[in-house]
């Protein structure tokens, strides 16, 4: 059965997720693997239909690349580096999808910092702090994160996300900076810096799982 396991330290029940490279079972870290077999084999017949009903694997350059929720064609070109010109990626006539995945990442993280250190002094002019580092991750289950010596990092999926949904952990994580918990607080001032919350934690909730890096065998 074509299904990943997928163990997490900080996560406390089990639970199924559909990404681009097919169904993970995402569980506690110290789940048996009895426990697994069981919740497997009671969902084998969504497994299968499910499984059944993804699109074939194709090459990367038939469906393009997303910036900020919006997908754009891929031209192969004579140059040496990714590039996008406002209405399509080039990309170098040698690269194959692996290269262009590994170099589609990367460029993503130089933008993702440059968007959030654009972004946050908007956030920390309001709030009256600031940022003691800001770092570009990959986390698997969590958007984005801040520590209590005041280094925040914003995960670099969230590029292919809309605009504004990246705006969102941008505020959110910068609240922190603030309320150092998820309290009625926390909340109350996230929102006065970011009044959409509710939408963009639903949009997460319904979307969060499609924003992926497609991974290459």
């Amino acid at each position: 059965m074509d299904v990943k396991i997928v163990r997490h330290k900080r996560r406390k029940r089990a639970a199924f997720y559909v990404t681009p490279n097919g169904i993970e079972l995402r569980i506690p870290a110290r789940l048996s693997k009895r426990v697994v077999d069981r919740i497997l084999e009671e969902h084998v017949l969504w497994i299968r239909d499910t499984l059944q009903n993804l699109p074939q694997q194709t090459s990367i350059l038939e469906h393009g690349l997303v910036l900020h929720g919006e997908i754009y064609p891929i031209r192969k070109d004579k140059g040496v580096t990714l590039r996008h010109d406002g209405t399509t990626f080039l990309v170098p006539q040698t690269w194959d999808d692996a290269t262009l995945w590994q170099q589609y990442e990367l460029w993503l993280r130089e933008r993702a910092l440059d968007y959030v250190v654009n972004r946050a002094p908007a956030y920390e002019k309001r709030l009256g702090v600031r940022a003691v580092n800001i770092r570009i991750g990959h986390q698997q289950t969590r958007w984005g994160s801040c520590s209590s010596k005041g280094t925040i990092s914003i995960n670099v999926r969230l590029m292919l996300a809309p605009k504004k949904i990246m705006d969102y952990v941008i505020a959110h994580e910068w609240t922190h900076l603030v309320h150092f918990d998820h309290s009625a607080s926390f909340w109350n001032t996230c929102r006065t810096i970011y009044p959409e919350v509710d939408f963009a934690k639903a949009w997460l909730k319904q979307n969060g799982h499609a924003l992926q890096f497609k991974k290459t065998d």
